[in-house]
């Protein structure tokens, strides 16, 4: 007698077959994710317009790309957004990542009416959005009609960018995004290399903060 206290019930489990497809189905989903995640993080959608918007704070070998864009896109400027640069302020002329590659820009034989840079103030945290609110003042301010512009980012970060622009210049302009080789990693083989490794992770948490948790 059991006094109504237990009973007993039927109950479903795996078998060996079935964990043997459970896991198999799993490591597909893994291996799909991983193959898949870095082309979706290096978004390309380009869509022209008036100006070709780069990113700043890109390494020198992102910026050889720029001129055959350039001129295959139709722009009319070239724009460079850029944070402040927050280490060896007495040591560098530059203050900020935006002039300081508009600088390096001109060097390389950029005409100086095509580059304007666009500075941002000074942000620990949401740097990408608070450039590109930069971007939207100084839209705001040209006398340039801006319909459309191409923001031109470094692989896995170029999402994250392209979504921030977006946030930034909604009902301003269309926005696409291109992004240029990351030298540092082969991107479809990102797994075999801690550079890569780390790269991925870190855009992948920061994507999902923008794209869920940020609020403007």
């Amino acid at each position: 007698m059991n006094l109504g206290l237990i009973k007993r019930k039927e109950s479903w489990c795996l078998t060996a077959r079935g964990w043997l497809a459970s896991t198999l189905l799993l490591a597909g989903v893994m291996v799909a994710v991983i193959t898949s995640i870095f082309p979706f993080l290096a978004l390309n959608r380009p869509v022209g317009g008036e100006l070709l918007v780069v990113e700043g704070w890109l390494p020198d070998y992102s910026l050889a790309d720029l001129k055959t864009e350039f001129g295959r896109g139709g722009y009319k400027l070239l724009v460079i957004t850029g944070n402040p640069i927050l280490k060896g302020e007495p040591l560098v002329e530059f203050k900020n990542y935006a002039e300081l590659t508009r600088s390096i820009l001109l060097k390389t034989g950029w005409p100086d009416d095509k580059v304007v840079a666009v500075p941002s103030a000074e942000a620990l945290r949401d740097r990408t959005y608070t450039a590109a609110l930069a971007l939207r003042a100084w839209i705001a301010k040209s006398e340039i009609p801006v319909r459309s512009i191409t923001i031109f980012s470094r692989g896995a970060h170029a999402r994250r960018t392209w979504m921030l622009f977006r946030m930034a210049l909604n009902e301003v302009a269309e926005v696409g995004v291109l992004a240029s080789q990351d030298l540092r990693y082969e991107g479809r083989r990102w797994w075999r290399t801690s550079e890569g490794v780390r790269d991925i992770i870190d855009e992948s948490i920061a994507y999902l903060y923008a794209r869920f948790l940020f609020r403007p």
